[in-house]
């Protein structure tokens, strides 16, 4: 660690990449700072040397192909909630985007993909990307790259933040699917005790796939959907919301337990957050206010 720590801002994305490759250790990209700049402050990170990324231009915006819609790894959360390729083809992610704590600066400032490489376990974000099977791009010396976000979230040698630059985020719209998503949380700006994203499928009446992420309850997201299979190929009804209730709060192996909640509360509450956004899926209207 370095007393005075150097700072770089590339004004390209392959400037950066050649940035990073070329230092040894010690590194931290920035962007918006907002998960950053706290851990310096406490002293929880000293890095060595800064690289700002947050004027490479190349890294924000969003867009849409087809049914793909396209977001910049630098693009602030303000932006996606009120986007209308993201209203039209992920409402359920800008649901959550709109759900997060911290404040006017933070949904000004923070970046869906400073959000991301943090991977804190109460953020809102993560749990919708789950849900819905994005996927993310990546780059560094090696190249570019496309992975999904499970994959991301199952493997920590990626380098993300440090070797690794996210770029893009991706999630493909399924027509047939519906969605909810519901937050536990204390105060209108607080963090979640324990929230939950649903994607359903449906034939009329009937559930033909349904796929739950639960977040903050634990320090990692819990997706249950092979042990709520067993209630597809039937119409939801009230022993169906007590039964997804159940299977997801026996999910959370070690739950979490801090000034949010203790651990066996936020167990129950995993159950009752997931049960409440599949029923905000079965609604006509565009799921509940969180």
């Amino acid at each position: 660690m370095s007393l005075y720590p150097s700072y770089a801002r590339p004004r390209s994305l392959q400037q950066a990449v050649d940035l990073l490759s070329g230092l040894q250790g010690g590194v931290v990209v920035i962007a918006g700072g907002q998960e950053i700049l706290p851990s310096v402050n406490y002293g929880v990170l000293m890095p060595d040397v800064y690289v700002d990324i947050g004027g490479i231009e190349e890294l924000i915006g969003i867009s849409s192909v087809g049914d793909e819609l396209v977001m910049g790894a630098l693009t602030v959360h303000r932006d996606i909630q009120g986007h209308a390729d993201v209203q039209r083809l992920a409402p359920l992610l800008a649901q959550s985007v709109s759900a997060m704590g911290g404040g006017w600066q933070v949904h000004n400032r923070g970046t869906i993909g400073g959000n991301i490489v943090a991977m804190h376990p109460l953020y809102d974000i993560a749990p919708s990307l789950l849900a819905l099977q994005a996927d993310i791009e990546l780059i560094d010396a090696a190249g570019t790259r496309r992975l999904s976000f499970a994959d991301l979230l199952a493997d920590s040698s990626h380098g993300l933040g440090t070797k690794a630059i996210l770029t893009r985020v991706f999630v493909t719209a399924s027509p047939q699917s519906s969605w909810g998503y519901y937050k536990l949380k204390n105060t209108s700006g607080a963090y979640g005790s324990a929230n939950a994203a649903a994607v359903l499928e449906t034939e009329g009446e009937i559930l033909t796939a349904i796929r739950v992420v639960i977040g903050a309850a634990a320090d990692q997201l819990t997706l249950v959907s092979d042990a709520l299979a067993g209630l597809t190929g039937a119409a939801y009804d009230a022993a169906a919301g007590a039964e997804i209730e159940r299977i997801c709060a026996q999910a959370i192996g070690t739950p979490l337990s801090d000034h949010q909640g203790d651990g066996t509360w936020r167990r129950a509450m995993a159950g009752v957050v997931a049960r409440r956004a599949v029923e905000a899926a079965l609604l006509p209207a565009t799921g509940p206010d969180s």
